[in-house]
Formats: C-alpha cells, sequence, structure tokens
C-alpha cells in the first residue's frame, strides 16, 4: 500500500506547481489591474475637478469682462459731462447766449471724437435713399423736388460700431406728389356757377 502512495504523490506533484504558479500570476495580474484602475479613476476625478474650476474661472473672467469693457469708455466721456456742467452753470449766471451755444457746440464735438475713437460713428441719412436696414421711417413727406424713397429729414441720428449698426436713423422720407386727375379738375371748373355782372 505504501508504494501505491508513492506512486500517487508521483503522479500530482509535477502539475501542482504549474497550477500554483498560474494562480499566483493571476493574482498578481489582477492586483496590478485593480491598482491601474484605482490610478486612472483618480486621475479622471482630478480632470473632472481642474475642468470644473476651470469653467467657474472662465464665467468669473466673463462676468469681470462684462463689468469693466466699458471702463475707458466711461472715463473719456467724464469730461465731456464735466463741461456740460459747467455750461449748466454758466448758462443760469450769465445772460450771453453766444458763449453757452459754443461751450455745447465744443462739448458736443468732443463727445464725437470719443465715438470716433471706439469706431462709431454717425450716419449721414439726409439726401440719401431710404435703407430700412439702417433707417426707420418716421412719415413720408410729398416732395417733387426729389426723388422718391430719398430722406428729407432726419429727427435722430443713427450710428454704426465698427462697420455694424448700432442704432437706426428717425428719418421722413420723400414721396412723389400725387398726380391731380385734370378731367376732374376741369369738371370742377366748368361746374361752378359764373358770376354775372349786372348792368
Amino acid at each position: 500500500m505504501e508504494e501505491k502512495d508513492k506512486d500517487i504523490k508521483n503522479d500530482v506533484t509535477p502539475e501542482q506547481p504549474a497550477m500554483e504558479e498560474k494562480e499566483v500570476n493571476l493574482e498578481e495580474r489582477l492586483k496590478q489591474l485593480e491598482e491601474e484602475r484605482d490610478k486612472y479613476y483618480d486621475n479622471w476625478l482630478r480632470a473632472e475637478a481642474e475642468l470644473d474650476n476651470y469653467k467657474k474661472r472662465v464665467q468669473k473672467e466673463k462676468e469681470d469682462f462684462k463689468k469693466f469693457a466699458i471702463e475707458n469708455f466711461a472715463k473719456d466721456i467724464l469730461t465731456p459731462i464735466d463741461y456740460l456742467e459747467m455750461a449748466i452753470t454758466h448758462a443760469k449766471n450769465t445772460q450771453n447766449v453766444e458763449a453757452l451755444i459754443q461751450g455745447v457746440e465744443y462739448t458736443h464735438k468732443c463727445l464725437l471724437d470719443i465715438l470716433k475713437s471706439y469706431d462709431i460713428a454717425p450716419l449721414n441719412s439726409e439726401g440719401e435713399v431710404f435703407d430700412p436696414s439702417i433707417h426707420e421711417a418716421h412719415g413720408v413727406e410729398e416732395r417733387s423736388d426729389v426723388k422718391e424713397g430719398t430722406v428729407v429729414r432726419e429727427h435722430r441720428k443713427g450710428y454704426k460700431m465698427c462697420g455694424r449698426l448700432l442704432r437706426a436713423a428717425v428719418v421722413t422720407v420723400a414721396k412723389a406728389p400725387e398726380a391731380k386727375n385734370e378731367a376732374v379738375e376741369q369738371q370742377v371748373n366748368n361746374t361752378e356757377p359764373k358770376e354775372t355782372k349786372e348792368e
């Protein structure tokens, strides 16, 4: 019987170390894959946090830009406001209307210069053909001295900024006078009672 046990031990022994070695390799591989998984998950969490921080930073920058985008424009506009305040004070203390007009004209020029420095320009509408993309019709006026569809009066100036419409001009547009029907006019003239002279 001892001989049989020896034979069994000899038969099992060569396969067991190979199986155990495979199990050890599989366990090591599993542990290695779990470590990689944890590493990738950690990297993903960090990337997610960085993206969230980036979105918050961009949002704050946009808000700051909105708040301070016109800061230089606001600073430039303060000087003409000072001029207007001086003109108001001067108008209250003097009867010299001419000086007041000059002050207001100078302030107007300063404001236009500031607008020009920001690539904002007024539209010149009078005498131009009505264009609904830059003009807003306030009314029409019968005119025979200009072509129909011509802007004859500007009620409020329009402005463009960097070539793009900022505000449409409010205008009055010429309309051809209605032609009177000569036949009707003649008929009216013929039916009028004639005055008779008393002799």
